[in-house]
């Protein structure tokens, strides 16, 4: 069930009612059975992509950026797929790229693209190894796409490929070509660069290729880890690498283009052991992580988000959703313009349920754990009333934060701007009785940290 309504005539009557009933709640997609989403990204009409894994297929989500369903499905693709990255091509279609797991028989691993249109009907669909082929074929977690030239990129265990939005192939490069030999490659992950793409392979190696995929050279990596995870490209150059070191902590290594290690950190968490760091990217003066951790006491699986600096020296933890034994966060993706966090994970969202969920939510940057000394803003809370709000809305920031100037943006469904005051202090008003009644979503920042939380305008 979902909390806000699909219907682009919904009143703000409804919108006051559903906002009331699912205020304190991540808006949550039962598709089926287990729906695990395993990648989040922003197509060009400024929605929410998703995908993943469920029981009955392949996950296709797309919502709007107040959670609004637009469109969902089970993809009947394989025997068990999983989607591990999604992006626009032409107008109103998406390439899902993947891996189709098919447990021990021949080519028990297979890759995929997928093309599907706006509400995930199949266009046409391209698997790069056939059944007969017996070896496991690891597919890179993330396709990277390239609008110039009407493709994407994606890498299996020994071969990277351009393919068209039409499916066809424009470029190839294996393995074998680039002196590596056969089936050296084992892509994990691939990353869009400056001047093309960076594949990461399980052998700590980062392959590098321009927008034509013509090979440029290799970085070879002095780093280990237990498992691999993430893999970002960072602006200005280098790579963060993140992952589990020893006894399975959360772990990033940040190397510069020709593979050397800058530095490299282990987390420890208060009350936290061991977990998964499932993605990570640039956040304000740093990087954010999302994963989970296994907490101590009272034990549970948590979802998590981390904030490091460009050190990589942890800043403030951030408990995103409430622990239980599957609970995870798997990805997220920053709003390019309001900067928002949107967040994609699993939960158990009916109570007494036991199937889980997908989940996407706003998380706001008010840390749970300060684990830094640059900070002392503590558990903040950020207060908004009333909500819902006729005239005017009040909103409280704690105490200890500084006195700002703070400024106060306010948006629409339609993601335009309907509001923006500066104010300083720690109690700001605005007037809202003259917008239209709807549903707004409120970003209170001082440039150094922001607040996020949806108010609904009677």
């Amino acid at each position: 069930m979902h909390c806000i309504s699909t219907l682009k005539t919904t009143t703000a009557i409804c919108l006051v009612a559903c906002f009331a009933l699912c205020a304190s709640a991540q808006p949550c997609y039962d598709i089926s059975g287990w729906d695990i989403p395993f990648d989040i990204a922003y197509d060009d009409d400024n929605n929410l992509m998703v995908t993943g894994r469920t029981d009955g297929g392949l996950l296709f989500l797309r919502i709007g950026l107040f959670g609004e369903t637009l469109a969902q499905a089970a993809l009947p693709v394989g025997q068990h797929p999983d989607g591990y990255s999604m992006t626009e091509a032409d107008e109103d279609t998406y390439i899902i790229g993947g891996s189709d797991y098919l447990y021990g028989e021949p080519g028990d691993n297979l890759p995929f693209l997928l093309k599907v249109d706006s509400m995930g009907n199949e266009l046409w669909r391209r698997t790069f190894l056939t059944a007969s082929e017996r070896h496991p074929s690891p597919i890179a977690r993330h396709i990277i796409r390239n609008a110039q030239e009407e493709a994407v990129y994606v890498a299996t265990i020994d071969t990277v490929w351009m393919i068209g939005y039409d499916g066809a192939t424009l470029a190839v490069r294996s393995a074998e070509e680039m002196g590596m030999g056969i089936g050296s490659l084992y892509s994990y992950d691939m990353v869009k660069t400056p001047g093309g793409i960076a594949v990461l392979t399980f052998f700590n190696t980062i392959l590098h290729f321009d927008e034509n995929l013509q090979f440029l050279g290799s970085s070879m990596l002095n780093v280990s880890f237990r498992n691999l995870y993430s893999f970002y490209a960072v602006p200005g150059g280098g790579f963060l690498i993140g992952g589990q070191g020893e006894e399975l902590k959360w772990k990033v290594v940040k190397v510069d283009g020709q593979g050397a290690t800058q530095w490299e950190r282990t987390y420890e968490f208060p009350n936290y052991s061991w977990g998964y760091p499932r993605d990570i990217g640039a956040y304000e003066d740093g990087f954010l992580l999302v994963g989970s951790l296994a907490r101590i006491n009272p034990y549970g699986f948590c979802p998590i988000m981390v904030k490091i600096g460009a050190d990589g020296s942890p800043q403030w933890l951030k408990l995103v959703s409430n622990c239980d034994t599957n609970n995870a966060l798997d990805a997220f993706a920053i709003h390019p313009e309001y900067n928002l966090i949107y967040v994609a994970g699993r939960k158990y969202c009916a109570p007494g349920s036991i199937n889980l969920d997908a989940y996407v939510d706003i998380a706001d940057a008010s840390p749970t754990i300060i684990l830094s000394g640059k900070e002392t803003v503590g558990e903040a809370v950020f207060e908004l009333f009333p909500n819902p709000a006729k005239d005017e809305a009040h909103v409280i920031l704690p105490g200890e934060l500084p006195a700002g100037p703070w400024q106060l943006h306010l948006y629409n469904t339609a993601g335009q701007l309907a509001l923006r005051r500066q104010e300083a202090g720690n109690r700001l008003t605005f007037d809202t009785g003259a917008l239209p009644p709807g549903l707004y979503l409120l970003r209170v920042t001082d440039g150094q940290r922001a607040f996020s939380r949806r108010l609904v305008v009677e």
